[in-house]
């Protein structure tokens, strides 16, 4: 992803305080939008690349930089929320959920890092709570500059959009892509029938994870609908991979209840689906 700055001709700086502002940042790169709720139109979107495979601490100062140096990102906002995308994530049912015991249901699925805080958000439309970690020196860098900020994980957005736009009685695929990790997720009838996260470094491996899990589950993938947001186009590899095994892929919508700038027009649509859908999140 290139860098880029998409700002409308309404967006007024002097307002800030009225707008919402929504981050999504990982060891990559930063990207953020800005909402007017007034008009429920979003007004910018940039992203910003980082150096790869730097010391964290290297990292960090690049964070900061960015921040102090942007002119959106060092004003106040009415709300801020960021997604750390990592993951390092679960989903406990609501009957199942503790959060004295949080630590250790974490602790079965990931290693936990000296300084990892664990956040925890319900979902909007089931009975499942998303844990999730948050670095310590991310979640105070960020609470230094917006101290009412709330954290997210990904699977928030992506979970909820699914379940609220895309209710169907047939089985649905869903794939979120990140330039290092991509999400998964199964639907009928409002209810997941799987979701996990994996790690791929080729366009080969995504497709061969994608395709075990749904047959885990035996889950014909030649018939199953398969909706495709994040970081993939029609021209990749990864695209022309799944399109021999997968019948019909799409590529996902904006959400339809916000208007947008024409500026970001300049990229697909799909590929800030979730970051667009952070403010449906509670």
């Amino acid at each position: 992803m290139q860098n880029f700055a998409f700002v409308d001709e309404t967006l007024d700086i002097n307002l800030t305080q009225s707008y919402y502002l929504s981050i999504q940042v990982g060891l990559n790169g930063l990207s953020f939008c800005i909402l007017d709720p007034v008009r429920n139109k979003y007004i910018a979107l940039e992203h910003q690349n980082f150096k790869s495979n730097q010391l964290f601490e290297d990292y960090l100062k690049d964070v900061e930089d960015y921040i102090e140096k942007n002119e959106l990102l060092s004003q106040q906002y009415k709300k801020t929320k960021l997604i750390w995308l990592s993951t390092k994530n679960i989903l406990v049912p609501n009957d199942f959920f503790d959060a004295s015991k949080l630590k250790q249901l974490v602790e079965i699925n990931h290693q936990l890092d000296d300084l990892d805080e664990i956040h925890f958000k319900s979902l909007k439309y089931n009975d499942i709570v998303s844990a999730f970690i948050v670095p310590n020196l991310i979640a105070t860098l960020f609470l230094k500059k917006y101290p009412q900020i709330e954290f997210y994980n990904q699977q928030l957005p992506f979970i909820n959009h699914i379940i609220q736009k895309h209710h169907s009685e047939q089985i649905r695929s869903f794939i979120n892509i990140q330039e290092d990790f991509f999400e998964l997720a199964v639907t009928k009838n409002g209810q997941i029938l799987i979701y996990n996260s994996f790690n791929y470094t080729t366009a080969n491996e995504m497709v061969y994870f994608i395709l075990f899990a749904l047959e885990q589950k035996k889950i014909d993938h030649k018939n199953t609908e398969l909706v495709v947001s994040g970081f993939l186009d029609k021209k990749s590899e990864a695209y022309q991979a799944l399109k021999k095994f997968i019948k019909i892929v799409k590529f996902d919508q904006l959400p339809d209840d916000f208007t947008y700038s024409y500026t970001f027009n300049k990229i697909p649509h799909h590929t800030y689906t979730n970051l667009f859908n952070l403010n449906h999140c509670e």
